[in-house]
């Protein structure tokens, strides 16, 4: 159990390289344009500070809180069991699927039985799933979905700014980078 959250807070520490060392091209309106679905957005190249916090804030949070489970580009569980050894990609000697999903780390849990991951989707499209909500659902909608749904094991434990910088983040990511100022309307941070 050590060893794999040790590989999991390494394959973390790693992530803001990854984010800093996306550049991308600015638009129109302070948004960041994606060049490709799946590009890690880059806050730095926002034009509007408001937009550039957001987007720090939603980096943050999804290395720290999602990348574990959907990679640290959203490519999904494939792309994150890549950060563990070889011998720990498989997740299923801790988070067997027959755990309970929920499963609040406020209650006490016994070691190898932690909540079941089920399969942690791509987060932007690939030639196997081309779409998918952050693809498509309106900013509000996919901010009640994640809400309502993530972490996995205790949905709803974040706070609503930080579904907000995630709900940005997930929207850059799918090149919908347009979409932000209108997240920071409705997270209330003008």
């Amino acid at each position: 159990m050590r060893r794999l959250l040790a590989a999991a807070l390494v394959a973390a520490a790693a992530l803001p390289v990854t984010l800093v060392g996306a550049a991308l091209a600015t638009s129109g309106g302070g948004a960041v344009a994606a060049p490709a679905s799946g590009a890690v957005p880059d806050p730095a190249q926002a034009q509007d500070p408001a937009v550039a916090a957001l987007l720090t804030a939603g980096a943050e949070a999804y290395a720290l809180r999602c990348a574990v489970c959907h990679g640290s580009t959203g490519g999904g569980i494939e792309e994150a069991r890549l950060a563990f050894p070889p011998d720990e990609r498989r997740c299923t000697r801790c988070h067997r699927p027959s755990n309970p999903v929920v499963q609040p780390l406020d209650q006490p849990f016994a070691d190898n039985d932690m909540f079941s991951i089920g399969e942690p989707p791509p987060l932007h499209a690939t030639a196997e799933r081309p779409g998918g909500m952050a693809a498509a659902a309106a900013p509000e909608a996919l901010f009640a979905y994640v809400k309502a749904t993530m972490p996995r094991y205790d949905p709803g434990r974040l706070g609503d700014d930080a579904y907000w910088a995630l709900t940005a983040h997930l929207l850059a990511l799918n090149g919908r980078s347009a979409e932000l100022p209108r997240v920071v309307e409705l997270a209330g941070r003008e």
